[in-house]
């Protein structure tokens, strides 16, 4: 009945701070504002990808291989370059022409067997016209050999070699992306719902409406319905944000490795427990002062942990799989900002993960077990702020 009742009393705080807190205009627009701006990246990639030079003009002139057309698509697909081979020119002077004009941008002249480009040559497509050129006319000298045609694709177009790296971490650019936009994200949130948590503690102390509040719960439900009520509406935000990321995704057209795929529902479960964590100790921090203008100083350590994290995660992105981001990635002050970006890049084990998980659970739950202990004592408190040292002290009654 008990537990029952706890439960009931941590749901009327929860939707009292859900209440006021989405009557908020700036907290609507901001997410708004963060949605488009991550749509709008995406957007922005797309068109400049379908700006960029992706097909390139071809044109010939005299006598050519006779299977110059396969080739050059064939060539140009493994290259990376699209490849568009249009109707012979009448002779050189045409060629030049056209060159001038832009409707091609190169020129192979079979009968002086030059690439003719108008200004400046591109080495790519220097390459790929030259490969195709020399693939069509093994073709050829082949087949005038009387070879089979088995023989001839044998001679022309052997297998092809599969690219690999032995770092798989290092080439894996879209999984250290996201992994660190969840960061981002991450930071974002909890800077912007840790500091309400924070603000509206002291609000509530500097008005003694928290005194009312005591009187109909108890400090440790409070706590809970405090960081559960805004922490709702911090993973809306950020799960709407995933969201529009991966729509993001999409729109720019990006390949995403099966890795990122995996971490983003994951994502979700950090961010729930490392706003628990740290919103409890921003709640904590506030209970310490009276006055609003030593909010900050109060919760400095708290940002100042938080922020180390951050920071960290842009100096191991390059190298996720490294000793110090694995180590650190496991410890919970860390792990919520660590884990999705060494998920992401699929360097993270599953014995590294579930340990990350079990440590930042219990951290959790040692968080709030000592924030309970001490939230009642701290939150009645006027005048001078409470040391993080005094606040230790107040565990057990004088």
């Amino acid at each position: 009945m008990r537990h029952g009742q706890t439960a009931r009393q941590t749901q009327l705080v929860a939707r009292r701070e859900l209440r006021i807190r989405l009557r908020s205009r700036a907290l609507r627009i901001t997410t708004v504002l963060f949605v488009l701006v991550v749509l709008g990246v995406g957007v922005i990639s797309r068109i400049a990808k379908d700006r960029s030079p992706s097909r390139t003009a071809v044109a010939t002139v005299g006598a050519v291989p006779d299977g110059f057309a396969a080739a050059l698509t064939q060539v140009g697909d493994a290259a990376g370059r699209s490849m568009r081979l249009d109707a012979p020119l009448a002779d050189r002077t045409a060629a030049d022409e056209a060159l001038r004009d832009d409707s091609v941008d190169v020129v192979v002249d079979g009968s002086s067997r030059q690439l003719v480009f108008h200004r400046s040559v591109d080495p790519t497509d220097a390459a790929v016209v030259g490969a195709a050129w020399h693939v069509a006319a093994a073709e050829q000298a082949a087949q005038d050999l009387g070879l089979s045609p088995e023989q001839v694709s044998a001679i022309a177009a052997p297998p092809a070699l599969d690219t690999v790296t032995v770092d798989h971490s290092r080439s894996d650019g879209v999984g250290r992306l996201v992994g660190t936009l969840a960061a981002i994200l991450l930071f974002l949130s909890l800077n912007m719902f840790g500091s309400l948590v924070l603000t509206g503690v002291v609000e509530e102390k500097t008005t003694s409406v928290v005194e009312i509040l005591l009187a109909h719960v108890r400090a440790h439900v409070l706590l809970a319905g405090k960081v559960l009520g805004i922490g709702l509406i911090a993973l809306a935000q950020f799960a709407l944000l995933v969201i529009a990321g991966v729509v993001s995704l999409r729109i720019s057209g990006t390949t995403v490795p099966g890795d990122v795929w995996v971490a983003l529902p994951a994502t979700i479960g950090w961010f729930v427990g490392g706003f628990a964590f740290y919103a409890t100790l921003f709640a904590l921090a506030g209970s310490f002062v009276s006055r609003q203008e030593d909010a900050q100083s109060s919760a400095a350590p708290v940002s100042l942990i938080f922020t180390a994290g951050y920071l960290v995660v842009f100096i191991v992105a390059a190298d996720p799989a490294s000793t110090v981001a694995t180590v650190l990635s496991i410890l919970p002050p860390f792990a919520p900002l660590l884990m999705p970006l060494r998920i992401a890049t699929g360097v993270a084990p599953v014995w590294q993960v579930v340990l990350a998980a079990v440590l930042l659970v219990a951290a959790v739950w040692g968080v709030i077990r000592l924030a309970g202990a001490i939230y009642a004592r701290s939150l009645l408190h006027r005048g001078s702020r409470i040391t993080w040292r005094q606040a230790l002290r107040l565990r057990s009654p004088s």
